[in-house]
């Protein structure tokens, strides 16, 4: 198994970031006992959406596009196969979605419209599905198989 220096240091990093995060909210007692069912599905699909917007939507192609060609050895190469996992972005936005939830209520009005955005996006899908079988259907049934 090969040594990644820039994974290794982005992951400290994190868990430096996290602590201190955790910290931060701890002295300044901005950490609430549990936090609602209801927020919490509203910060999941907050993240959801950040996600799906860093890694895959056109209108941040352009941050993606920074990275294309650099040395996957590289801390640049690095940042680009971050910012290409899902999984990795989503720890990383959950992570500040999170701070940022415990530490000001001007973030609820972010977490609140992104969620809607990821809604209304599942939505969207849905009726897209619905009128994509309406379709299929009803080519089936003018022309049915022989």
């Amino acid at each position: 198994m090969k040594f990644h220096f820039w994974y290794t240091m982005l992951s400290l990093f994190f868990i430096a970031l996290a602590s201190a995060a955790y910290l931060w909210l701890a002295a300044n007692d901005q950490l609430a006992a549990p936090v609602p069912l209801a927020d919490f599905f509203l910060i999941a699909l907050a993240v959801a959406r950040l996600v799906r917007l860093f890694t895959y939507d056109v209108i941040t192609e352009f941050v993606r596009h920074w990275f294309v060609g650099a040395d996957p050895e590289s801390f640049r190469g690095t940042l680009g196969a971050l910012i290409h996992c899902p999984w990795c972005t989503g720890l990383w936005f959950a992570l500040v979605v999170a701070f940022f939830y415990f530490a000001t209520p001007v973030a609820w009005y972010v977490i609140f419209v992104l969620a809607l955005s990821l809604v209304a996006t599942f939505l969207q899908l849905l009726a897209n599905f619905i009128g994509w079988s309406v379709e299929v259907k009803k080519h089936e049934a003018q022309f049915p198989p022989r």
